[in-house]
């Protein structure tokens, strides 16, 4: 009885700091990942929303549960789910950027875990669903718990998760996350412990074998273009990789050529010719019909990629360090203008959101100048800085 009544105790002061956060933005929880977690959802979902986007659950659970992973693990997840099912547990396995990729409940749960889209194809991101341990443990890379209303989406309030991350040790490679989940009543500080274990076990198991290269594409820096410190990459084929990245579910040959050439007359046999040559740098990372890459973010990379990550999460000076320069900025490919405007922008709301005015000095430095960064930046300056007189120039050739 005492811990029912802590766990209640528990649940309404998550609830009372989770409504003064939709209120007033302000939350009373020491957790700075709560306050970091919750801000991206607000930006990203509605209150209203009540489960997660997905896709094709029944084609990604085959495609999962014929990896090398899964039939190394089955004997684990097995076991797993087997400990948990009995007492109301679901349990989840994720691909690195928390896409759900195989799940397992008792009946009952299974209603639940349908509710919410806790099923394969589901994405479990932060961005997508609002705060949660699957999205977390993915992120910050160890394990996490998240119970009741420190769940950012109403709907999920009724869930403790615990999600713990799978890693290649070799590599440093996050390969998953694994999750068990249920009801705020079941939480127990045991489900940490055992979701932990059973991680640790499938990465010893992961460990060892081989896991593809990885590969990483500098594109808003001084060595623009270079691809694992190689010589760069010609143009046109990192307009197809940044096409590619930005539409992982893939691209037919026809979409394809409209993202990278736009209406530039450039014939589709042309474009084929590209695949070929990009295929010499990949290999089978570039898959056809569709063309898509299929790799996880974590090892199909690049520096434009971090940048939006360290934006969204206001980590400021590290998405500087970055970038350096705009994404490809001579570059008219259809995908790669998209994907560039949105990614200054971001940068843009970031540092006029924010109060570190060392950041917005060196994006001024940097950058062409933006009219709401520099009025920011000047409103923050103390008095007698001797930076005004700069940013006063600034402003006024962009009144001219």
């Amino acid at each position: 009885m005492r811990a029912n009544n802590q766990l209640r105790d528990r649940r309404l002061k998550t609830e009372r700091e989770w409504q003064q956060f939709v209120r007033n933005n302000s939350i009373a929880s020491d957790a700075a990942w709560l306050k970091q977690s919750w801000g991206t959802s607000a930006s990203s979902i509605p209150l209203e929303q009540t489960c997660a986007p997905m896709d094709d659950p029944d084609a990604v659970r085959r495609d999962f549960i014929s990896t090398e992973l899964y039939q190394l693990a089955k004997p684990l997840f097995d076991e797993l789910t087997h400990a948990v099912k009995d007492a109301g547990f679901a349990v989840g396995f994720s691909d690195p950027s928390a896409t759900l990729q195989w799940t397992a409940a008792n009946r009952v749960m299974q209603k639940r875990i349908e509710k919410a889209h806790f099923l394969p194809s589901a994405h479990w991101d932060e961005a997508s669903i609002g705060t949660n341990a699957v999205g977390l443990a993915a992120r910050l890379v160890k394990p996490c718990t998240v119970f009741s209303a420190q769940h950012y989406a109403p709907s999920l309030h009724e869930w403790v998760c615990y999600a713990a991350p799978i890693i290649h040790a070799p590599s440093g490679h996050v390969a998953g996350v694994l999750d068990i989940s249920a009801p705020w009543q079941s939480s127990t500080p045991m489900a940490l412990a055992t979701v932990s274990h059973y991680a640790q076990q499938i990465s010893a198991l992961l460990s060892s074998i081989q896991l593809p290269q990885n590969f990483y594409l500098n594109l808003c820096g001084y060595d623009a273009g270079s691809w694992l410190g190689h010589t760069p990459l010609p143009r046109r084929l990192q307009e197809i990789l940044i096409a590619l990245a930005t539409h992982p579910e893939g691209l037919s040959l026809e979409a394809l050529h409209a993202h990278v050439y736009g209406d530039e007359p450039v014939s589709f046999s042309t474009l084929k010719s590209e695949m070929t040559h990009l295929r010499q740098h990949i290999g089978d990372a570039l898959q056809a019909r569709p063309y898509r890459l299929s790799l996880s973010p974590q090892m199909m990379a690049s520096d434009a990629q971090w940048v939006e990550q360290h934006a969204l999460f206001g980590k400021l000076r590290d998405a500087l360090a970055l970038y350096q320069h705009p994404l490809m900025p001579y570059s008219q490919a259809p995908a790669v203008v998209e994907y560039r405007d949105y990614l200054h922008q971001l940068v843009i709301r970031a540092l006029t959101a924010s109060q570190d005015i060392d950041a917005l000095w060196q994006f001024t430095v940097m950058h062409e100048a933006d009219y709401n960064v520099l009025f920011h930046l000047s409103n923050l300056l103390p008095a007698g800085d001797a930076r005004h007189a700069a940013l006063q120039s600034k402003l006024a050739q962009l009144d001219e």
